[in-house]
């Protein structure tokens, strides 16, 4: 368990995963509300797998190094 702020997205894997979502969603390009709704269900179901939600928890002491290497700021991952 580790204590950080409220306002950290580095180091918050569900704003990652929101990120990725974001990112495939758009790829599909919807272009009515149908379109975005079955995309984001496509997305959750065919890419948002355990597999990748413990790849993201497994990255965790990465991003750690990565926040503390850039004294606290952004990083790219």
């Amino acid at each position: 368990m580790l204590e950080w702020p409220g306002n950290s997205p580095d180091l918050n894997p569900i704003e990652n995963l929101w990120n990725f979502m974001k990112k495939k969603v758009s790829e599909k390009h919807p272009s009515s509300l149908h379109a975005l709704q079955r995309a984001i269900k496509e997305v959750w179901f065919r890419d948002i797998t355990p597999d990748y939600c413990c790849k993201l928890m497994d990255s965790m002491p990465r991003r750690l190094q990565e926040v503390i290497k850039n004294k606290g700021g952004h990083t790219k991952n």
